[in-house]
């Protein structure tokens, strides 16, 4: 993180600034700083952003708000992004031996007393490392290339494979919600929270939003918790017939191999397949026909009503 005086703000980042502010802002307003939020290298998950992703993360970031320690609270709101960029480091590179790059934005503070102690606290290299909290569609693994989040790969992050080391690649950025000022960020260089389905942050949020007095939110939050409840139920028992259709298809799988391999799969995969196994067992094992014997008598009784109608 650089710090810059207060008096540098330039003619074109105030202006940038000032999209932002209900009042027009001069250079004496505010304070700005550069911050580097995230990078191509490796993390302490064993997990790295795509140069194409930090590309797009980039864009998403601009306008949004800096907090403390990822706790989603209006009262914890200190700093804005009003620019950010990607940008390679001359000379340096990742664990991979890649170029490295990063995504630096630039923030801005509000010179008032309330701010005093966390302009002092940047000045001084206190206040230095952050987190990002964003959305990620896809973690796809290095080695393979299959996605590690549904289980599609038997790969282990931080592992090495004949002399490759392992780690998840995060693309597919949906959302950049928020940067926070943290002791100990999962980045080496700068810190990440890839995703906003962290169960912690996500059960403190949907308690207070349930104890807001908002009976509308709270209610909503009851009724996703009883759908995925319910959701839950389904797949449990999804992959108990799955399971069965597998066992009963005879592919030469141990039924404790099965439950392994289905634990991790979404409804989608489950249905598809369990319908591939009822299709196996299907052709492996094909349903009786009626008997030609039943056949037989059924024609026989129809040809001797025949004869006894003739004969009336």
């Amino acid at each position: 993180m650089d710090n810059e005086s207060k008096n540098n703000v330039s003619e074109q980042e105030l202006e940038l600034i000032n999209k932002y502010s209900r009042k027009e802002l001069g250079a004496d307003d505010v304070y700005t700083f550069s911050v580097v939020l995230c990078d191509n290298d490796v993390d302490r998950d064993n997990e790295h952003f795509s140069d194409s992703a930090l590309d797009t993360l980039a864009k998403m970031f601009i306008g949004v708000t800096g907090i403390y320690d990822h706790d989603p609270s209006a009262k914890n709101q200190v700093a804005r992004i009003y620019d950010c960029k990607t940008e390679f480091v001359d000379g340096k590179t990742t664990v991979y031996g890649t170029p490295y790059k990063r995504v630096t934005a630039k923030a801005y503070i509000p010179v008032c007393k309330s701010s005093e102690e966390l302009i002092a606290m940047l000045d001084s290299g206190i206040k230095k490392e952050v987190s990002v909290g964003c959305g990620i569609a896809k973690c796809t693994c290095s080695i393979c290339g299959e996605d590690m989040r549904i289980g599609a790969c038997s790969h282990r992050k931080g592992k090495h494979y004949d002399g490759r080391f392992c780690c998840g690649v995060l693309d597919e950025p949906t959302d950049a919600y928020e940067w926070s000022f943290t002791a100990v960020p999962a980045q080496r260089r700068a810190g990440v929270v890839k995703s906003f389905t962290d169960e912690a942050t996500f059960k403190r949020l949907c308690t207070d939003l349930e104890s807001s007095g908002e009976s509308e939110i709270a209610d909503y939050i009851k009724s996703l918790r009883a759908k995925a409840d319910e959701g839950e139920r389904y797949r449990s028992v999804l992959r108990l017939e799955t399971v069965k259709a597998g066992i009963t298809a005879k592919i030469g799988i141990e039924s404790a191999l099965l439950e392994s391999m289905v634990k991790g799969l979404s409804v989608d995969e489950l249905l598809k397949l369990k319908g591939c196994f009822e299709k196996t067992a299907d052709k492996r094992f094909p349903a009786r026909m009626q008997t030609a014997c039943e056949k037989d008598n059924s024609s026989r009784d129809i040809e001797a009503a025949k004869m006894k109608q003739y004969t009336i």
